[in-house]
Formats: C-alpha cells, structure tokens, sequence
C-alpha cells in the first residue's frame, strides 16, 4: 500500500473534525409563530344610519327611506419569526399566500310609500328590512412590509348598478296600484399594507422592522431563561366605500299615472385611513449555548502546563540529546500552554505527508 493511500483515513478523520468543529460553532436557528389577525366590526360606520324623510317634497306621491350600513374587516397574517443564535439576529418570513385580508359592507334598508291624491289617502311600509351585503378578499404572503410584491394588498368591487329587488304595490288594484324599483351603485376599494414590526427585547432594545425579510440583531442576554421577545405589527388600512340607492316608483291613483325617477340617495359611508396596531405576540426561544472546544481545558490546562515546567526545566531534561540535533524552538500554541487545535493538526499532518513523500522520492525509494 502507498504511502498516500495509507494516510487517507486520518486526512479524512482531521477533515471530519474541522467539520463538525464549524457546526458546532454556526448554532441552531429557533423558530416562533408570529400570526398576528385582526378583526373589526362596524367600523368607521357608527353614523352611517339615516332618515331620508319623505321624497320628493311636495308631491302627491311619496317615498322615505332608511338606511343603516355596516362593515367588517378581517385580517390575518400566519407566519413565523426566526433566531439565530449564532449572529444574534431575528428576522420575520410569511407563510406563503397564506394572509388573507377580507372587507364586507353590509345595508339594511327599509322603505315606505306615501300617497295623498284626489282625495286619496294610504301609507304602507312595503320593505323592510332588506338586507344587502358585498364580501370581497384576497390573499397574500405576509407581511406587506417594503419590499413585499404583494404589498400593498388590494380588494374592489365596481359592480356598477344593481337592481335590489322590485316591489309591487297593489292595495287596490281599482284605485292605486304600482311598483317600486330599487337599485345600488357600488363602488368599494379597499387597501393593507404594513408599516413595521417593532420587537422589545429583554434588555429594553428596540428592533424596527421596516423591511421584508430583513435581519436584525437583539441582544439574547446572559439567560439562563429562554429568550423572549415582544412583537407588535403595525399596518395600515384604507378604505372608499360609495354606495348609492337609485329608487323608481311608478303609481297609479285613481288613473292618474306618477313615474318618480332620477332620485339619487347616497349613503354616507366614511374613507378610514388608520393605522392599526395588532395585540403583541410573546415570542419565545429556549436558550442555546455553544458546546465547549474539546481541546479547550481552561485554567486547568494552564495549570497543568506550570507543573509540567517545574519538572523539567531544561531542553535537556525534557527532550534529552535530540534537542542537540535539531531546532529546540517550540510552537507559538505550545508556548501559550493552549492545545495545537483541530485546524493546526491538519495542517501538520498535510505538511508531514508532503515532507514524507519528498525524502522517499531523494532516496529513491518508491515503496512496496
């Protein structure tokens, strides 16, 4: 067997060593789920009741309605924040189109009808309430931070005019008979993206997240507790709600014939543009310690190099003749008293394989 086949095994075994001497030394990467979600109903929508009081003014036949809206907002967005305990670093990644971001407009509307004409008179509520209501959504990969392609999150519906619902109107089919139309204009847009995530640690440090995917160091401490974090997200929402209801009453009273139409009765919905701060999340990591260096024995190698020097305090005694011969100069670890190290062994080994070949080939010694 060759000389270099036969030192193989231990080049691989210093190798083997270097590798998991780096492993060892990169640490682990703890994960916590940060999915902060967030809901509101009737938002921004606490004045949105109205009385239209009955229309048009001064005409023999009538309509009044009365309006209440409502809306909801639900937002979520799953993920997960990440440290890592070799750099000091947390950093925040979305599960991937798993945010969801849903805006429903509600309408309750209910209507009369009015008439007093040729001497006749009648008033009925003929709708109510009728419910209305337009769910729009969208998904995304959280957390719409600068820097996210999906951000901002967008959700719209522009249906134009829609005919609610036809009412007919036939208290007596002799005298008064007729029709009540009911149409929506809709034209809703709403809007998310996130501003920051802001982390308080242990210490008080503060960490602003501004930036997708970002990493941002925070001091861990000295422990021995597990590491935990308070994580708050800040996003902001925009909504432009118009909606507007197109009423077209045809009556006949007594073979006069009225078509009220062209009336446009908006609903006063209001455009939010908040920010809002979502319930702070505990985050929380068990704690972890780089393994000790084998080689690394501390103060009591140190101790042990001070005995090994009091029992021989010469070259001589040490190395007897053979330090006559060669160099007696030592290594710069050696002289620190501190092991060679898993790096300077391999170094050795190479340098000795190489010097080994070299004397076999001056020698002209070419092996078995």
């Amino acid at each position: 067997m060759s000389l270099a086949s036969r030192s193989r095994p231990l080049v691989a075994l210093v190798l083997l060593g270097l590798g998991a001497s780096s492993a060892n030394a990169q640490g682990p990467t703890e994960p916590a789920e940060f999915s902060p979600s967030y809901e509101e109903l009737l938002l921004g929508f606490e004045d949105a009741a109205f009385d239209t009081g009955w229309i048009p003014g001064g005409s023999p036949v009538q309509m009044r309605f009365f309006v209440d809206a409502a809306n909801s907002i639900t937002i979520d967005l799953p993920g997960e924040a990440y440290y890592d305990w070799a750099t000091e670093e947390l950093r925040f990644e979305g599960d991937e189109l798993g945010g969801w971001f849903e805006y429903d407009v509600g309408l309750e509307i209910e209507a009369s009808v009015k008439v007093d004409a040729s001497g006749i008179q009648w008033q009925s509520d003929i709708l109510g309430p009728y419910d209305w209501g337009v769910e729009v959504g969208t998904a995304f990969t959280p957390y719409l931070l600068p820097g996210n392609p999906d951000r901002p999150a967008q959700v719209s519906d522009k249906s134009g005019a829609l005919d609610l619902v036809s009412i007919p109107l036939t208290p007596d089919l002799l005298v008064i008979k007729g029709t009540l139309d009911i149409a929506l204009f809709v034209d809703i847009e709403a809007s998310l993206r996130c501003n920051r995530i802001e982390v308080l640690g242990p210490d008080g440090q503060l960490a602003v997240f501004a930036n997708e995917g970002e990493s941002l160091w925070l001091d861990p401490g000295d422990g021995p507790e597990d590491l935990v974090l308070a994580a708050t997200a800040y996003c902001q929402l925009v909504t432009e709600p118009t909606l507007i209801i197109y009423p077209h009453l045809v009556m006949t009273v007594l073979f006069t014939d009225y078509d009220i139409a062209g009336i446009e009765i908006p609903v006063a919905l209001p455009v939010v543009d908040d920010e809002i701060a979502f319930d702070t999340i505990g985050l929380i990591f068990p704690r972890w310690d780089a393994e000790p260096d084998p080689g690394d024995t501390g103060g009591e190698s140190g101790d042990g190099g001070d005995e090994v020097g009091d029992e021989g305090e010469t070259g001589e005694e040490l190395g007897g003749e053979g330090f006559d011969d060669g160099c007696a100069c030592t290594s710069s670890s050696e002289a620190r008293g501190g092991p060679l190290g898993v790096g300077g062994l391999a170094l050795l080994v190479l340098l000795g394989l190489r010097r080994r070949r070299t004397s076999a080939t001056s020698s002209g010694v070419r092996g078995p």
